[in-house]
Formats: structure tokens, sequence, C-alpha cells
């Protein structure tokens, strides 16, 4: 079991048992105890356990901003954001200046980008910019100032919209909470709404990366409308309905195989 499925399956031990003792979430994973304890002190560093003498919880209301928290975001779907991920790094070419939100399916990217030489990557995500730097192929790195804000990871504020007025780039790759080809983009912190669509205002071309799961939903705002997005980066999981509505608002589908 990879590490993001394992962090995964502790967090639904937790949402059916409440809380579990350490010692017996070791055994019942088939992992050692330095393995687990290294699992609990990601997941507690971004907030999505509470850890107390002997075992772990999930924190109070943690169904109220668990679609905020980027740790439980990064573990749902994997294999869906990875094809994703794959499949939106192709069009990304030697030299280019992108924008990528803070979103968890954007991040997944991360790993395939490495074809792509003296690449520009702007940012408002912290999770994405510290992976980012591990890797030495790109040119330069730009974190857009401003607050971060807890859990998520995402940086947004007066500071960030300054900035990205002051910039520009060939794509810009963003997620949301849902996907329609009525309502296009949407999602539910308006804060950072306002933030991608500025984002939106200076990509030459906007491409939405949008799991199966979220495809034909629609979340409580609609921040970059359907025939604003160029390509539409879905999972071999979308229904065929929903795909050819999309193509037929002149959006380009493209398709990362499960």
């Amino acid at each position: 079991m990879n590490i993001p499925d394992r962090r995964k399956q502790i967090l639904d031990i937790l949402e059916e048992e409440g809380e579990i003792n350490t010692t017996v979430l070791s055994a019942r994973l088939g992992v050692t105890g330095a393995t687990i304890r290294t699992d609990i002190r990601a997941l507690e560093r971004d907030g999505a356990i509470i850890r107390f003498h002997g075992g772990i919880r999930l924190p109070h209301k943690m169904a109220s901003y668990s679609g905020e928290n980027y740790m439980v975001r990064a573990v749902t779907h994997v294999d869906l954001k990875n094809a994703i991920g794959a499949k939106a790094a192709t069009l990304v070419g030697n030299g280019n200046t992108i924008f990528m939100d803070a979103s968890s399916t954007t991040f997944h990217m991360i790993p395939y980008l490495k074809k792509a030489k003296d690449v520009t990557v702007i940012t408002n995500g912290i999770h994405t910019a510290m992976e980012l730097q591990r890797n030495s192929n790109f040119k330069s790195i730009i974190i857009l100032g401003g607050m971060l804000r807890p859990h998520s990871g995402a940086i947004e504020g007066l500071s960030s919209k300054e900035m990205i007025g002051r910039l520009s780039a060939e794509f810009y790759f963003v997620s949301g909470n849902g996907f329609s080809a009525e309502s296009g983009l949407s999602g539910d912190n308006f804060f950072e709404l306002e933030l991608k669509r500025l984002c939106a205002d200076r990509a030459k071309k906007i491409v939405a990366l949008i799991d199966s799961t979220k495809l034909g939903a629609d979340s409580a705002s609609s921040f970059i409308p359907a025939d604003r997005i160029d390509y539409l980066v879905t999972d071999s999981g979308a229904s065929p309905e929903s795909v050819s509505l999309c193509r037929a608002k002149g959006i380009e589908v493209l398709i990362g195989e499960v």
C-alpha cells in the first residue's frame, strides 16, 4: 500500500470509528510503529487528525471543513488525480510560464512536468510550491504573496491580487469543487475564487482539472464560465454524456486513463 492510500485508509477508519489506538492501527494496517508515527505526524501537521495519549481521532466538526482540508483532499481519489495530472502535464512545453492553483488535483501534475524544461510556475499553493522546489528542471517558482489559509495551504489576499496584475502565462491549471457544461467551474470559498478569476484573466489558455466524481456537479458559486475553458482534463470514469456536453460547448476534453 502506498503512502497516500495508507493515509486515506487511516482517515476512513477514523471516520467509521471516531478514534483508534495507534498500536491497534499499526496492526490493522500491517505496518511498523515507525511508519504509523510518520503518517500520524503528517496528518496532524495538516490538521486532518488530533493526537492524544495512545491514540488519534478526527477533529471536532471534521465534516464541516473536510472539503477544505488539504491532507484529506490529497489522499482522496489519488488514482484519478494521477491520471489527470499526467494528461494535463502533456500540454506544457519547454520555456512555458504557467499558473497553478492550490488544489490537490493540480498538485498531482508535478511529477509529470519533468519532461518540460525551463518552466516558470506561478502558484498560490504552499504545498505546490514546496513540491515544485524538490525538482531542478524549473526555471522559476513564483509564490503569490498574501495570507496563508489554515488547513488548505492556499495563499490569498490583496498582495496576491497585486502580483497577479503584473504577471501573465500560457496556461492556468485550475480545479474546483464542481464543473458542468452549464455553469463551468464552481467552488465555495469566495476569497480564493476571486483570486482564481484574476489568474484566469492573465492566462492565454485555461485548463480545468476535474475528476469524474465532480464532473456534472455544481457548487455554491461559478467562478470561470464554461465558454472560457479551453481544455477540460478528466479521467476515464467520466460519463460519455458529460464529456459530450462539454465538447458541444467547444471545450477540448482530454481523458486520463485510470
